[in-house]
């Protein structure tokens, strides 16, 4: 069947009874460049083939066959380097979409090997053995076209690890759009993924293309993928298994080309088995797993993450900054970083804007932390520190107003949990926010 339908397609297709004679035809045909293989077959199955390939012909790629049941299997033969893989039983349409995709991307990764860029990306900053294994893993995914789950706690860059994914891909030439799936409703949310078409909704004056299709042939980041509804989930399990879906309110399917990356804090697993997120979408999800330890399990990528940050925000803000003190850095390898990178990110901000030259000291850095059992600053003292920005406005010396505000944002969000004893609605109810806004500052500023 496979060989008629790629035939009509226009492919020159070799037929192989089992792993050895796949192998013996690809000795002898230097012309191939794709390999459809089942999973199960003896007495070399799918994965022991996709490992002789690999290692005799790097340059073919592999798409895998596998059944519903074979899902961990599925998931090794992505992780060993396959293109992608096919759930059987499978759609027509959709083999010759994967084919075509596969043999574009192979083309990419030759051009690209060629030109010395096929190794060019964004580097991840840590010496721990753990950031090592992340830029190994992404190095060896690089030519698949597997969808990837980042999970780690708030701030310790899944972004970052997105980005880095993305443009060591076959589609670093494409688009990379990220989207917050927690800070939307769910009917909003919908909407900015697959578009609108005109009426469909009060406001929708125009039709309006969503995220997939901007992202078509590039990376979409899905950030809190955790908090999808169960309706989104079954539309978004749809585009990632079949390439297709429908525009809110609108009738013609549309189909696109776009690689998923998820991000989130929660267990995933976990809410599998309590029935809160889909089986077969976290598998879709999960072909390529990296996760990403808190800060305070890696203590040895605090001074290289903190002079690549220090670096950065010195020139940003003007400032003629050489260091820290060793006081400084010995403050922050003990710190137990709550917020993690965000969190060191917004202390060497503040740090740098409020040094003039030389190095940041530890007060700079831990202020409002030099009281007794943590407790907070009194607020003479956070006037006095308001003051202070003010002169220093006052004789024309640039601050960090972002840090600045964040700083005070954190103390007043930590004062109202404090207050509700980490009530999110009561809390909210204090700020005069939305429980929705609550949710997303604790987690973006660290607090949970």
């Amino acid at each position: 069947m496979l060989d008629i339908i790629l035939r009509r397609e226009g492919h020159t297709v070799a037929l192989a009874a089992n792993g050895e004679q796949a192998l013996a035809s690809l000795a002898e045909d230097s012309s191939i460049e794709l390999v459809l293989s089942d999973l199960r077959m003896e007495p070399m199955d799918g994965l022991m083939l996709l490992e002789q390939i690999r290692r005799r012909h790097p340059d073919i790629f592999v798409v895998i066959m596998t059944a519903f049941t074979e899902w961990d299997t599925a998931v090794r033969a992505m992780r060993q380097g396959a293109y992608n893989f096919l759930r059987k039983p499978f759609d027509n349409l959709l083999v010759k979409s994967l084919v075509r995709r596969a043999l574009d991307a192979r083309a990419h990764y030759l051009a690209s090997r060629a030109a010395g860029t096929s190794q060019a990306g964004v580097h991840l900053v840590g010496a721990s053995a753990a950031m090592q294994r992340i830029q190994t893993t992404i190095e060896q995914v690089s030519t698949t076209d597997s969808t990837v789950l980042v999970t780690g706690e708030s701030g310790t860059g899944k972004e970052l690890v997105a980005r880095a994914v993305h443009y060591a891909s076959l589609r670093s030439d494409g688009p990379m759009v990220r989207i917050n799936s927690g800070a939307l409703t769910p009917s909003l949310l919908e909407s900015e993924l697959f578009g609108h078409v005109r009426g469909s909704f009060t406001g929708a004056v125009d039709d309006r293309q969503g995220l997939f299709a901007l992202a078509d042939g590039g990376t979409l980041f899905l950030d809190e993928i955790g908090e999808l509804a169960g309706e989104t989930q079954v539309k978004l399990l749809r585009v990632l298994e079949c390439g297709e879906y429908l525009p809110v309110g609108g009738r013609d399917v549309l189909t696109c080309n776009v690689r998923v990356v998820a991000a989130t804090n929660r267990d995933l697993r976990q809410m599998v088995k309590d029935g809160s997120f889909r089986e077969d979408l976290y598998y879709r999800l999960a072909v390529i797993p990296l996760h990403l330890p808190p800060l305070r399990e890696r203590p040895e990528d605090i001074p290289l993450l903190a002079g690549h940050l220090l670096a950065r925000h010195a020139v940003k803000l003007r400032r003629d900054v050489t260091g820290f003190t060793q006081d400084a850095f010995k403050a922050m390898l003990a710190y137990s970083w709550p917020g993690n990178i965000r969190e060191l990110d917004n202390r060497i901000q503040r740090g740098a804007a409020l040094t003039t030259s030389g190095d940041i000291n530890e007060q700079m850095l831990f202020q409002e932390l030099d009281h007794p059992s943590g407790s907070r600053p009194s607020r003479v003292a956070d006037r006095s520190a308001l003051s202070m920005l003010k002169e220093r406005i006052g004789t024309k010396d640039a601050i960090a107003l972002e840090a600045a505000v964040a700083d005070y944002e954190r103390e007043l969000i930590e004062a109202a949990l404090n207050a509700c004893d980490d009530n999110l609605t009561e809390a909210a109810r204090l700020l005069g926010i939305s429980f929705r806004q609550i949710r997303y500052k604790v987690r973006q500023l660290g607090l949970r």
